[in-house]
């Protein structure tokens, strides 16, 4: 299915069972179908899942003036006006995780039931009182770093099945790095420490131990906000979902449970 976005982009979403809508945001040069696994665990269990490709990302349309994180939460909030949408509960990696901070930055008082971010601190740049960003990257070269970290984002690969799935669409809908330097850039120079030190609505930080990218001490940015709970999987890389799909999915089902 395709949504046509304010500025007129064509974004591609699937929508698949029926009950609380579960919107999955993947992160940078990713696809929706990295969350094939969960598609099939949550419909299975009584929830309605959404995925959708960013703008830029996937079978979505490619926006040449893409330069602002700011563009890709304003798309999240025009899918979430769809009239399937109910009571969402959003679900985030990587970059699709600071979409969601950003969201709760720019709608704070959005209905939202819940939310859920997944291995990806709230502030990417590191400095002497924040050693918690994104690898080494400093002020100085986190262009650079940003678009070639040059590490394998996994522990051990990825879920066979996702990996199949995955490996259709991105010979189909290649992604192109350089020409999203400016996104990531952007995204980069955000801090959403605030946003989920004060956050009203309850989330849980799910981290990998194993992360090439982050520690997972970023999660203590929101240890005074009783809103904001965290879990740390072991034995995953970046990649948690497509990682170690049983014990996500289980973590995040007990999340939805105490909502």
């Amino acid at each position: 299915m395709e949504l046509r976005t304010d500025d007129g982009l064509r974004l591609n979403y699937q929508v698949v069972g029926h009950g609380q809508s579960l919107v999955f945001i993947h992160g940078f040069g990713g696809y929706q179908q990295v969350w094939t696994r969960q598609v099939e665990y949550f419909t299975s269990h009584g929830y309605q899942v959404v995925t959708y490709d960013q703008r830029n990302h996937g079978a979505s349309q490619f926006d040449p003036n893409l330069d602002s994180i700011h563009r890709l939460s304003r798309d999240l909030q025009e899918l979430l006006a769809l009239p399937t949408i109910n009571h969402p509960i959003l679900i985030g990696h990587s970059m699709g995780a600071s979409v969601i901070y950003d969201f709760l930055t720019w709608y704070p008082n959005y209905p939202l039931a819940g939310v859920v971010a997944v291995d990806q601190s709230p502030r990417l740049i590191n400095s002497p009182s924040w050693p918690y960003g994104f690898m080494k990257v400093t002020r100085a070269n986190y262009q650079q770093g940003l678009l070639a970290p040059g590490v394998s984002e996994t522990l051990h690969g990825i879920d066979q099945h996702v990996y199949d799935q995955l490996r259709v669409v991105k010979q189909q809908f290649p992604f192109d790095r350089a020409a999203n330097r400016e996104l990531v850039t952007d995204v980069a120079r955000q801090d959403f420490r605030p946003t989920l030190a004060t956050t009203k609505v309850p989330t849980l930080l799910v981290t990998a131990n194993q992360s090439p990218f982050y520690q997972s001490a970023y999660a203590t940015v929101a240890k005074d906000n009783p809103m904001v709970h965290h879990v740390s999987i072991d034995q995953s890389g970046h990649v948690v979902m497509a990682e170690q799909v049983a014990v996500f999915n289980q973590v995040v089902s007990q999340f939805l449970h105490q909502l």
